[in-house]
């Protein structure tokens, strides 16, 4: 059986399954997509909560709350970030940081992050107007177009968006330091930081369902739901 017979298969079974659905719930093609697309991902998380528990040998997820790291009372609750970034083997400690994380990275606001969201390629001769010539061999050219909105109008929106006092020279420091969408606020960066650290533990990526998935398998007031296959 060839590749391309196989394929013509396949797709004559989700047919099928889609029938077999509609028929026996009245439900529309796309709430069919849409429970397959959840029933295809409660079987991803059951295989990677497989991973966990064979890495760190306990029957569930469930129990990785009660293998919490050792830390002291008298520790802030920064120094317990940090402590628990450092020494934590628990999946589900650095789990509960990234979420925290992505809710700050969420709500960052700084200028450098208005300017690497907002500031769009200028014309040269402003970077020459209100910078240095000698600065020129810092600034990538990606920064440069001559047809490009004026700097100054630019920072004009940028501080009626956010009245943050985004300067001239703000904008000049950001562009010598950093190409175009390379910037990466503190708290983005600690986000990375946290998925790598959930990788080294688990062998795979942490997404934001897979981290609800086990705060919640940990939360003793947890409600387990099954739904039954309509067909």
């Amino acid at each position: 059986m060839n590749s391309q017979t196989t394929e013509i298969k396949d797709k004559s079974k989700v047919q099928t399954n889609l029938e077999r659905y509609i028929q026996n719930t009245g439900k529309t093609e796309a709430e069919y997509k849409a429970w397959a697309t959840q029933v295809g991902r409660k079987m991803h998380i059951n295989t990677l909560d497989k991973l966990i528990c064979a890495t760190m040998n306990i029957y569930s997820v469930s129990h990785l709350s009660y293998l919490t790291t050792e830390i002291s009372d008298l520790m802030s609750q920064e120094q317990l970030a940090d402590y628990l970034f450092e020494h934590s083997q628990n999946p589900l400690e650095i789990a509960q940081l990234w979420q925290s994380a992505k809710t700050e990275e969420n709500a960052w606001l700084d200028k450098n992050s208005v300017i690497n969201e907002h500031l769009k390629p200028f014309p040269k001769t402003d970077f020459e107007r209100w910078g240095d010539k000698n600065w020129l061999a810092d600034v990538s050219k990606s920064w440069f177009n001559k047809e490009g909105l004026n700097l100054d109008v630019q920072i004009q929106e940028m501080n009626h968006l956010y009245e943050l006092e985004i300067t001239i020279d703000d904008v000049i420091e950001f562009v010598r330091t950093y190409r175009r969408n390379t910037y990466s606020s503190p708290a983005a960066q600690k986000v990375r930081a946290l998925e790598n650290r959930f990788k080294e533990l688990t062998s795979f990526a942490l997404k934001d369902y897979y981290a609800e998935h086990l705060i919640k398998a940990n939360t003793f007031t947890q409600t387990i739901q099954t739904e039954d296959v309509p067909f």
